[in-house]
């Protein structure tokens, strides 16, 4: 069997989890219904131990937004805004660049890991937290402080069941990503709940950013746009997607990082591979047959290597006018200034994929090659991202 030569880059181990303030009752199912290595006991230990002290809070702040949310109104500044793309293709630069558009909403890091208290008020814990988190994130060199945009997929899991980040913390629970992420072989049951509690989570971020139009940057929604259309059929959506040699690096970094140590099962480096390529895979080919039900001018299309070029405003002008955001002259000056403080970004450096793997993603991931014009011989110079 063939196994994949470790990145040699030091690790940054995350304190806590993303699971510490999750109400009882998912945590009972999500742990009933998946085995746990002995290696994560302690970590499920705290996890049962922070989520039962917050309990009585995430009470109080249930039957406070019951009220609360009767009267918002998701899109009554515009539909939300949907950027998708595969994990490590770029979607953390465009959430960030349009997030300098004060107009949009979004959720901020420090909601991801509060969201069922956050409401009760955090003044001050954006400064009691700073010390103990990076100053960029582990798994690149973006900037990360805990006000910065944030993935709202995170809060699902500590809400319900019905999360498709799931799949990170159980990998060996192919259910979670295909049923959530792909919705195949989703009962309808399960489906009516994702539904119920996306919205419910909308509504909640909405409210917490005074009904702005929320912009919102998901990688689990991907295949996902018959479905958010659904909900929201005056919905805009933002694709980006890369070389999948490049997405298949830097999302086995990600693991490698990040994913190992928030995980709560325990897999090999070959079983982590086969999860790597099927997923990109089975996403791609999702997007490509969901994307049919984006009516026209509700979708735009980016490059990753468009990014970080000397035209790459003319990216954003693009976005602004396809999607009728608005007046793009008032916005250009503050995503141009943003633009140009990125100019010195610093890429990882990756060792090469082995040759079988090679293989696998030429064959596997054919149609992402063809569809988007990547050349499919694979280049031996020390990759970046």
């Amino acid at each position: 069997m063939n196994t994949v030569k470790e990145n040699p880059k030091s690790n940054y181990k995350i304190p806590g989890s993303q699971l510490y303030v999750t109400r009882l009752s998912t945590l009972w199912r999500l742990f009933g219904r998946n085995t746990i290595s002995k290696s994560k006991f302690w970590l499920v230990t705290k996890i049962l131990i922070f989520s039962t002290i917050t309990t009585p809070f995430q009470w109080i702040q249930r039957m406070i937004l019951h009220f609360k949310l009767k009267n918002i109104n998701v899109s009554k500044n515009g539909a939300p805004i949907f950027i998708l793309g595969h994990w490590r293709s770029g979607t953390t630069h465009i959430h960030y660049t349009m997030a300098k558009d004060k107009r949009f909403g979004y959720i901020a890091n420090i909601q991801t890991f509060f969201f069922n208290i956050c409401m009760l008020g955090l003044a001050g814990m954006d400064k009691i937290l700073a010390p103990f988190v990076p100053k960029k994130r582990p798994q690149d060199n973006v900037e990360f402080t805990i006000t910065a945009p944030a993935e709202e997929e995170q809060v699902m899991s500590n809400i319900v069941p019905e999360a498709g980040v799931n799949s990170f913390y159980f990998p060996k629970n192919r259910n979670y990503f295909n049923q959530i992420n792909l919705f195949q072989g989703i009962s309808p049951r399960r489906y009516k709940r994702w539904k119920k509690y996306y919205m419910y989570m909308l509504k909640v971020l909405s409210h917490a950013n005074k009904e702005k139009q929320l912009l919102l940057k998901n990688p689990n929604n991907t295949a996902r746009a018959k479905q958010l259309l659904e909900l929201f059929p005056d919905a805009k959506f933002i694709y980006i997607h890369r070389n999948p040699y490049q997405v298949y690096l830097s999302t086995k970094h990600l693991h490698r990082t990040v994913l190992r140590d928030q995980s709560l099962q325990d897999i090999s480096l070959d079983l982590e591979d086969d999860i790597i390529i099927e997923n990109y895979r089975s996403m791609m080919q999702g997007y490509l047959n969901s994307k049919k039900h984006i009516p026209e001018g509700q979708l735009v299309e980016i490059a990753f290597d468009d990014l970080g070029a000397e035209n790459e405003i003319e990216i954003f002008e693009n976005i602004y006018k396809t999607l009728d955001l608005g007046n793009w002259d008032v916005q250009k000056p503050l995503i141009q200034e943003y633009l140009d403080s990125k100019k010195n970004y610093k890429k990882n450096k990756f060792v090469p994929i082995p040759e079988h793997l090679v293989k696998r993603i030429q064959t596997e991931c054919s149609f992402v090659f063809d569809t988007y014009g990547y050349a499919k011989e694979y280049g031996q110079k020390t990759p970046t991202e």
